[in-house]
């Protein structure tokens, strides 16, 4: 079962990603974000990345793949993507700040130095003026360094854990997610801030990748087959009916129960249907992460400048026309990605890639040298 590709889950990832953008998109549509609680797309995310991450490498971490392997694999696919999202978005991020659109408080030190190092590595930006994770890229940030230290943790020893001790540590961490919720007034929208990532961050982040490591597990028995089978279309608008249920204080509830119940409930379905899966499924999964990390400089440019019109008024109009660019920017992030060489510039692979164009740039130089 290693290697194979659930396009039904690929569907419901693009599915999630676009509720993130257009929960982002506050006040460009009309006074608050389309999807609500689109925010608990994140904990759908970490519960998609543990079954993807467990189907893909655990029986190879088993064999004694190591570790080290594994981060540079991931490496490999997320970092060329995330590089390019934070390379438009520190550029829009700069062109505010240079024309004043952006909240003033930031140094010449902070803009062009700290901003920009903490973005690419995506650490928390300390020294900026307020709590935010990563000032260029609205805080989506926090959730990529908790998947990167979630995902250490799995390839150091998570995987060796049992099926049973996975899902007590789960069901203990969603346990006290839940409190946390309940006293605080945001309900489980926590860890987004750079003094909250490494706390509530993880509290929500490492509960729901394991759980959909324990749902691979369960995947590779038959037990979803008695589950029964409802069309993948039915499904995702019903995702998109719990992201934008209204909500005008904070519903630890139903965050609860969207979170522990109803998200791995609507991943098994998912994986039962995957034979009935649409074609354009694929095509969603192809640019959720990339739309994730690519909206935020349209998001910034929509709600902070009069490029577009947004700053002042809601207009469905041109905040359409915002999404679309959001989207358009995912396909042409995916697509340079895929044009590049296949992992880092230190990886065998990509040397093996870019060894043609290096012997030549050494010959020309050679021939310049013996004939000046």
């Amino acid at each position: 079962m290693t290697g194979k590709r659930f396009i039904g889950l690929d569907g419901l990832r693009g599915v999630c990603a676009i509720t993130v953008m257009l929960f982002h998109a506050s006040g460009m549509f009309h006074k608050g974000p389309i999807f609500q609680h689109g925010y608990l797309a994140v904990d759908l995310f970490f519960l998609l990345s543990g079954f993807v991450i467990a189907l893909g490498y655990e029986e190879r971490l088993k064999t004694g793949s190591g570790l080290p392997r594994f981060l540079q694999s991931r490496a490999r696919r997320l970092l060329p993507v995330y590089w390019i999202g934070a390379a438009f978005n520190l550029a829009v991020f700069f062109w505010m700040v240079m024309s004043g659109s952006y909240p003033s408080g930031f140094s010449g030190a902070v803009v062009w130095l700290i901003v920009p190092l903490t973005t690419l590595l995506m650490l928390p930006a300390f020294g900026t003026p307020g709590d935010s994770f990563s000032p260029a890229m609205m805080n989506v940030t926090w959730s990529l360094l908790v998947e990167w230290i979630v995902n250490t943790g799995y390839g150091a020893f998570g995987f060796r854990l049992r099926t049973r001790t996975l899902a007590l540590l789960a069901l203990a961490g969603w346990a006290a997610m839940t409190v946390a919720g309940y006293h605080d007034d945001r309900g489980w929208c926590l860890g987004i801030t750079r003094t909250e990532a490494l706390t509530f961050g993880m509290l929500r982040g490492a509960p729901s990748f394991l759980a959909g490591v324990v749902l691979y597990r369960l995947h590779t028995r038959p037990w979803f087959e008695r589950l029964p089978v409802i069309a993948p279309e039915l499904l995702l608008a019903f995702w998109l009916c719990i992201a934008s249920v209204p909500t005008f204080s904070a519903t630890p509830t139903y965050d609860w129960i969207t979170a522990v119940i109803l998200n791995p409930a609507l991943m098994m379905l998912m994986l039962r249907a995957e034979s009935r899966a649409p074609s354009f499924c694929r095509q969603l999964g192809r640019i959720s992460y990339p739309l994730y990390v690519v909206h935020p400089g349209f998001i910034l440019l929509a709600q902070g400048t009069p490029l577009f019109g947004l700053n002042t008024a809601p207009n469905p109009l041109r905040a359409s026309l915002v999404a679309l660019l959001c989207l358009g920017a995912a396909w042409l992030a995916a697509a340079i990605a895929d044009a590049l060489p296949r992992g880092l510039p230190f990886t065998p692979r990509a040397r093996a890639a870019i060894a043609p164009s290096v012997q030549a740039w050494k010959a020309k130089r050679v021939s310049a040298t013996q004939n000046p």
